[in-house]
């Protein structure tokens, strides 16, 4: 019988920007190593391994893996850590490829790519 893993802090202390130049967090990728590229709206959660690797993760990703404790787009997270987009699309890529987050694409029809793009900003500013 295995212990649980151990609890996950809420997030990312305070809201300091990272003083890490982006090219550097994704070790110079601009796109994922699976050549896949998230849409924004694509909804995140951590698994059950994330949890258990918490303590084992870099900062970036460390900071990703605690803000999916329940269903988050890759734009809520990359305003939630002040992140550019481009970068946390590679990040979740990579823990998504190690077993750490899971990722449900949101499927949108064409005639509401519009609607989806208020949401999202509207949702943006609602966590400044």
């Amino acid at each position: 019988m295995s212990a649980d893993p151990p609890s996950v802090p809420p997030g990312p202390p305070g809201s300091a920007v990272s003083g890490v130049r982006p090219y550097l967090l994704t070790g110079g990728r601009v796109r994922p190593l699976n050549a896949e590229r998230l849409n924004i709206a694509a909804q995140v959660l951590t698994t059950k391994d994330g949890r258990a690797a918490f303590d084992r993760l870099s900062y970036e990703h460390r900071d990703i893996v605690a803000s999916c404790l329940q269903w988050s787009s890759v734009a809520e997270i990359a305003a939630h850590l002040h992140l550019h987009l481009g970068v946390v699309r590679v990040l979740v890529a990579d823990l998504m490829a190690l077993g750490y987050l899971v990722v449900r694409e949101v499927e949108v029809p064409a005639n509401q790519h519009g609607q989806i793009i208020e949401r999202v900003i509207r949702g943006l500013n609602a966590i400044r």
